[in-house]
């Protein structure tokens, strides 16, 4: 299974693959790394620097020990995690495809938030193609590098992602009720992006 570790990225935006000499399937990349998945239940994201590694691992070792929103780990090399593998859908999936919030998603994308403050993350906020359904249904996020380097307590990531599929009204009448405070801050992050 050591194989993974023949395969090559360079950086670039995304980042490129330059060799993959193993079976293992590209499932995704993004700026920082691609991933690759092993088995049943788990993947390798493989970086393009070492640096990337780095801050990743940081994030899912500290945050991974006390919250169910990051992948469990099970290496952790200098260019290389492995993980557990999200077998999804992802909430942009999710959205792109029924074109609607439920109320139930919603809740869970503000549980996913309130999470990130509890553990005390400097960035509260992630974009939908990061977040995750497991096996058991539960939302994970991925792509933590840089969670502990950017400061952001309002997700604008993720208001942006809504907006641009069109759901953002949508989800700010859902939250309202749900969480009034969320609801008033994000309102007007809302009002000067429209």
């Amino acid at each position: 299974m050591d194989d993974f570790k023949l395969i090559e990225i360079v950086p670039g935006n995304p980042v490129v693959l330059q060799k993959n000499p193993t079976n293992y399937p590209l499932i995704g990349k993004g700026l920082q790394g691609a991933v690759f998945k092993l088995s049943e239940d788990r993947c390798v994201k493989i970086y393009s620097r070492k640096r990337y590694c780095k801050r990743d691992s940081q994030v899912l070792r500290e945050i991974g020990q006390q919250s169910s929103i990051v992948p469990e780990i099970y290496e952790i090399g200098d260019k290389y995690i492995i993980m557990e593998y999200l077998s999804g859908p992802s909430l942009q999936e999710i959205f792109e495809e029924q074109r609607e919030i439920s109320e139930p998603i919603c809740i869970q994308m503000i549980e996913l938030l309130h999470e990130q403050i509890r553990c005390q993350f400097p960035r509260i906020d992630f974009a939908l193609r990061h977040a995750i359904y497991d096996g058991k249904g539960r939302l994970k996020l991925i792509d933590h590098v840089n969670s502990f380097r950017v400061k952001r307590t309002v997700p604008t990531r993720l208001l942006k992602d809504l907006k641009q599929i069109g759901l953002l009204e949508e989800f700010l009448e859902k939250v309202k009720p749900i969480e009034p405070q969320f609801y008033e801050q994000w309102k007007k992050l809302r009002i000067r992006n429209s």
